[in-house]
């Protein structure tokens, strides 16, 4: 992971703040050379393979990215899930969705997480041409017959719909949630996130009602279906 970096001199470069979330560590190493190269004002301030950093770090005034590339398919929470995230609290970052994937399983969806833009990964200058276009313009062309909003817009729509589902859940009860779908018992789950057992299972309680879930089981199938969107 790239340590976070100043903004840059005062000639200008590295003005622009770019991070990247991406499921390979290799591709992460490659693009953000690849973009400090080609675009003079961009300096790469971090880059990480895990979903839920990604979000504390956009969100985090010290580290928050003036654009931040997000890879839709993360193995620990979707892309997607991530754009959501971050929009609803933030209506600055820009976020522009890449993916290995066809675009039109991901253009409608990150379109309504708040994305700026998708483009695929496998062309460069196909991810140039979009990051400069979202640079510029605040969005990327329209893909697969779905539009962008500007980070501005999709902030405001998101924060005047009230969350619901998995959605709603915390960012600790989604941790709690994924634990018990690895199979996790409740000691363990303390554990690993050093609080005690008595406060997982006051998540899972929320958890359950949340998401109109009888029973714990019931709770972690809604999240398997449900956790790529």
């Amino acid at each position: 992971m790239i340590d976070p970096k100043t903004r840059g001199n005062a000639a200008g470069h590295g003005d622009i703040r770019v991070a990247i979330v991406d499921n390979d560590s290799i591709t992460l190493t490659a693009l953000a050379g690849l973009l400090e190269r080609r675009f003079r004002a961009v300096t790469v301030i971090w880059t990480t393979t895990d979903g839920r950093e990604s979000i504390v770090k956009a969100l985090d005034p010290n580290t928050t990215p003036d654009i931040l590339l997000v890879d839709m398919s993360l193995s620990d929470m979707s892309g997607i899930r991530v754009c959501r995230e971050i929009r609803r609290r933030d209506g600055r970052t820009r976020l522009l969705g890449i993916t290995s994937f066809p675009l039109n399983l991901y253009a409608r969806k990150a379109s309504a997480a708040g994305a700026q833009g998708l483009v695929g990964k496998e062309s460069m200058k196909a991810v140039f041409n979009a990051l400069g276009r979202i640079l510029s313009a605040g969005v990327d062309l329209p893909k697969c017959g779905t539009e962008f909003e500007t980070a501005e817009a999709a902030h405001r729509r998101l924060r005047e719909t009230p969350p619901q589902g998995v959605d709603a859940l915390s960012p600790m009860e989604l941790r709690v949630l994924q634990a018990c779908t690895e199979g996790k018992n409740q000691e363990r789950i303390a554990d690993e996130l050093g609080i005690a057992s008595g406060t997982v299972r006051t998540h899972v309680k929320r958890i359950k009602a949340k998401l109109h879930a009888a029973t714990l089981s019931q709770a972690v199938m809604l999240w398997i279906t449900i956790r790529d969107e």
